[in-house]
């Protein structure tokens, strides 16, 4: 979440599909409860609870998110809550597990405008300044010794990346699998030419940042080191672009979750969400916490309203999932940022978030702080741990991230920020 962005809302309208959920997502079977929702185990009968009065604001009308017993997801759109109970629940019920009101995400407001900078100069020098969250984190002790990222996918969950960018476009995942422009779904997994990517806001395979945030969250993570002033902590990583927001920086949860599973079935081993604030939702923490079994990683911001979690929980920062990590912004001085969420038991570290250089569309980079960049700093660093052990667990990454940050007074269960030198050597 930036500070320069806000959180989702107007749902595309799209086709219903009634009986033919196309996008499955395997449920763990372990899941918590959220604030207003309660969970179900499959054997009990199916659910669809009126949405509570704390999810109302956030709720998307006529779409609905469904758990099938046969483990699959999908969102059906375009109907009333009257019509989805009567044409998809009564008549399915025996083949649901449960279903809610699908709602809606958007991009925590920045309070600095973005400082923009030409990244078109090949070979431009990055100072100091530019380069201290890389510095302090000790980035450059991996990079010296050959670790880069190299192999492993980042699936960036956010308002898309411009793939089109010079410190990005050689970092674009591609799917072999597809051929590209020819209208067929070659690699039947229900996305059409879906070769860098999916928009899952536009439902196309066009992948493009109309926000910027995606853009700048992607070049913390793996903007190269050749032609632009950006340092990506994980320069040889592949991102996978998933595009989930409009232009203001709002979308559906439901799209965020097919885009979690969509991530995961293309080998992301770390996805990136730098984005939250839906205050209800069953159906996200089930998503997050099938990765565990999957073996992937998910990296949510904090938040940016300056709060303790513990007393105001933002979702999906405030979840208590073993696959998850909830990272809070640091600053140059080494403090936590005025803006940063904050909690001894949800947040787990910090990391640099305060005016990061980046990547942003149209070739440029720009200077943004928020926990929206925090978190891809922690992404970057666990590609790097996977790239140099590439059979560690995810577990284990986990944990030699926690267990190597620079301790420093941080509300955080570590109390430190990143370190990522240390996290490499303590395997």
């Amino acid at each position: 979440m930036s500070n320069q962005t806000q959180w989702l809302s107007e749902p595309t309208a799209k086709t219903p599909r009634f009986w033919e959920p196309l996008f499955a997502i395997a449920i763990a079977a372990a899941a918590l409860f959220l604030s207003g929702c309660t969970d179900k185990a499959s054997t009990q009968a199916a659910t669809f609870p009126e949405t509570k009065s704390e999810c109302t604001a956030t709720a998307v009308p006529n779409s609905f998110v469904v758990h099938w017993k046969d483990g699959s997801v999908s969102v059906e759109r375009g109907l009333t809550r009257e019509d989805f109970n009567r044409e998809v629940f009564e008549k399915h019920k025996e083949d649901i597990q449960f279903a809610e009101q699908d709602q809606t995400i958007k991009l925590s407001p920045m309070s600095l405008a973005p400082d923009f900078i030409s990244a078109t100069d090949v070979g431009a020098s990055a100072t100091a300044e530019d380069t201290w969250g890389q510095t302090i984190t000790g980035a450059q002790e991996a990079w010296n010794t050959g670790v880069r990222g190299a192999g492993v996918k980042v699936a960036i969950i956010d308002s898309g990346v411009d793939i089109t960018h010079p410190q990005l476009r050689s970092r674009i995942y591609v799917n072999t699998q597809e051929i590209g422009g020819n209208g067929i779904d070659d690699d039947q997994n229900g996305y059409v030419d879906d070769v860098s990517g999916w928009d899952f806001d536009a439902d196309q395979p066009v992948v493009g940042d109309s926000a910027g945030h995606g853009t700048h969250v992607a070049g913390i993570v793996a903007a190269d080191h050749i032609n632009g002033t950006v340092r990506g902590i994980a320069p040889e990583a592949q991102i996978i672009p998933l595009d989930f927001m409009d232009s203001s920086g709002q979308g559906n949860l439901g799209d965020a979750i097919l885009a979690i599973q969509y991530a995961a079935d293309q080998g992301a081993r770390i996805i990136n969400a730098s984005w939250g604030g839906a205050p209800c939702s069953q159906s996200l923490n089930r998503a997050i916490a099938d990765l565990e079994a999957r073996g992937v990683l998910f990296i949510a911001a904090a938040g940016n309203s300056g709060v303790d979690l513990d007393r105001l929980p933002e979702y999906p920062a405030a979840f208590t999932i073993p696959s998850q990590i909830t990272v809070g912004a640091s600053t140059a001085r080494d403090f936590t940022a005025g803006f940063s969420n904050y909690s001894f038991k949800l947040v787990h570290l910090f990391a640099p978030g305060a005016q990061i250089l980046s990547t942003y569309p149209g070739a440029r980079s720009a200077s943004l702080s928020g926990t929206s960049m925090a978190a891809p700093f922690v992404a970057g660093a666990a590609a790097l741990v996977l790239s140099a052990h590439p059979s560690a667990t995810a577990a284990q990454v986990r944990s030699a991230l926690f267990n190597s940050v620079d301790r420093g007074g941080f509300a955080a269960q570590t109390q430190g920020r990143l370190n990522i030198g240390r996290a490499l050597s303590s395997f």
